[in-house]
């Protein structure tokens, strides 16, 4: 399932992240986001229990894969864990979310398609499609 357009949560970050405020419970779902002309970002996806000052990945409550344009590398984050992952950016990264089985997989798309990294997910909570964006 593509989500399309996006509908963005009133819930208010005190950094710049937003979260969309349609969650899935179950299901496979899908999205994709441009990345190639940013600096600075992360994709992935979160419950609704993240703090306001929360950056994504750095709790319990959600995952993600980010692109910092210094360090000119690409980790994935879960519970303030970093994973380098040793991969050029991705000029779209496409998000597959399985909630019966419960992996979130994080791929690279250009003319094909690259798996940059899975979480297995271990939460009964509803999750949300997440973003950050560095430069704001």
């Amino acid at each position: 399932k593509v989500l399309s357009p996006f509908h963005w949560s009133a819930y208010e970050f005190c950094i710049s992240q937003v979260m969309c405020s349609q969650g899935f419970s179950s299901g496979c779902h899908y999205w994709e986001v441009i990345t190639k002309d940013s600096d600075g970002w992360a994709v992935g996806v979160a419950h609704e229990m993240i703090g306001k000052r929360d950056k994504l990945g750095r709790t319990e409550h959600s995952w993600c894969v980010e692109w910092l344009g210094p360090k000119k590398q690409l980790s994935a984050w879960h519970k303030d864990q970093e994973t380098l992952l040793h991969k050029d950016k991705p000029l779209k990264v496409g998000v597959f979310l399985e909630l019966q089985k419960k992996p979130v997989s994080f791929y690279s798309i250009s003319d094909k398609e690259m798996l940059l990294h899975t979480f297995e997910i271990s939460t009964s909570y509803p999750l949300y499609p997440a973003f950050w964006l560095y430069t704001l």
